[in-house]
């Protein structure tokens, strides 16, 4: 094992080599702290250490799942353009928020307006109730009139070169406020212990504290003013880029067994209006991963990768044997599209978590390394870490079934 001191150059690592990386709440730094309780966020030393390795070059650097922008966050901190595709409204605003460099001017005028904010919120009218089934049992006390006061005041009195960042900042206090368990990605009451709230002001002043911070901090390290992220599509299966026009490619997709992150961030999604009730159903069913993409045409080499497995899986649960082929069937279609946007000698790194399905063994980075090759990638290199801080609270029903190490393979072009 190899102890983590600083950065590292994977491509230097030997084969199957493992790092041990701190614990990702010990790196708590600029731009990965915008709305840090976004579920499943990966940890941002992978990226900084490909980027770190380029410098001065003005890259390209893809990240065909952005998530929140971890990747985007270490492209614009190294001066490169970030590109990026996501599906989730929210995961959009709060990566672009991130990689958003504010000069001082532009901290100065955000603090200003934080403050006309505070002194004025609770006088304004609310906002319309967001159109979210049920909204209302995740509050008491009329808390949830009052963040739609707040959030009218936030509409009315920021600039809209600076809304974004006051809505991921409201976002993040919608949650202490509520009756949302604290520890609990999804929205959950607990029936056993009642939760004490914070107040609407204390919530909010807390979140902006943090995430004023964050900017502040981002825009003194980075030293080339950004334009923020590039987006390229929407789904990470199925976009366009200009062919050969991306140097690097750095991603984590979710893992078989994903998160469901549409539930998880939902209300708060739902109070900043990036996402409706009529919209949940459709986005929730797009996710890669997700049990309704189980029903589409799958592509001969992704069957015959993933045969073996899927006969194992299938003899006990046929469903759940459909829904992990599905998986990789849409994977296939993200490396065929990196690919086709990559330069020649470009890299594609991938964090990937293997996964126990119904008690069998899936070597997830394998499997995927392998689709890589069928693609006309060259596997060049591969290194794990172990998890220190299991953020995805998965349900599993047996310890066997959790995810112990993520595993980063670089697939050449």
């Amino acid at each position: 094992m190899t102890a983590f001191k600083g950065l590292y150059n994977p491509y230097e690592l030997k084969w199957g080599a493992e790092l041990s990386f701190p614990s990702s709440k010990a790196l708590p730094e600029y731009g990965n702290r915008i709305y840090n309780r976004y579920p499943a966020r990966s940890i941002f030393l992978v990226p900084r250490a490909v980027l770190s390795l380029e410098k001065g070059k003005n890259l390209s650097v893809l990240d065909p799942f952005m998530g929140s922008g971890t990747t985007g966050v270490e492209t614009v901190l190294s001066g490169n353009h970030a590109l990026g595709a996501e599906m989730d409204p929210f995961a959009r605003l709060i990566s672009s928020v991130s990689t958003t460099v504010f000069s001082k001017r532009d901290c100065k005028k955000i603090d200003e307006t934080y403050q006309s904010i505070i002194n004025s919120w609770s006088d304004f009218s609310p906002a319309d109730t967001p159109d979210l089934k049920g909204i209302e049992r995740w509050f008491s006390d009329g808390n949830l009139e009052k963040l739609l006061r707040l959030k009218h005041a936030i509409l009315e009195l920021s600039d809209e070169k600076y809304r974004p960042f006051f809505l991921v900042t409201f976002a993040d206090c919608v949650k202490p406020v509520s009756l949302m368990e604290r520890q609990s990605l999804k929205p959950y009451i607990s029936k056993k212990y009642k939760k004490k709230t914070k107040s609407v002001e204390d919530s909010f002043l807390s979140s902006f504290d943090a995430h004023y911070e964050a900017i502040v901090q981002m825009s003194a390290a980075c030293k080339k003013a950004s334009s923020g992220i590039t987006w390229v599509g929407n789904d990470a299966s199925d976009f366009e880029t200009k062919k050969e026009s991306v140097d690097v490619a750095i991603t984590s997709p979710p893992y078989i067994n994903a998160l469901d992150y549409t539930r998880c961030i939902k209300i708060e999604s739902a109070m900043c209006g990036t996402l409706s009730n009529s919209e949940i159903s459709h986005l929730h069913k797009s996710q890669i991963g997700h049990e309704a993409r189980r029903n589409q045409q799958i592509d001969r080499k992704v069957d015959n990768a993933f045969s073996d497995y899927y006969m194992k899986i299938s003899s006990v649960d046929c469903m759940r044997a459909e829904t992990a082929r599905a998986y990789f069937n849409d994977i296939y279609k993200n490396l065929i599209c990196v690919r086709s946007a990559l330069k020649d000698g470009g890299v594609y790194h991938m964090i990937i978590g293997d996964n126990n399905i119904r008690k069998v063994a899936i070597p997830s980075h394998e499997i995927i390394a392998h689709l890589g090759e069928e693609v006309g990638f060259k596997w060049i290199g591969y290194y794990k870490y172990r998890i220190k801080d299991h953020r995805m609270s998965i349900p599993r029903s047996s310890a066997e079934e959790k995810i112990e190490y993520e595993h980063v393979i670089m697939l050449q072009r």
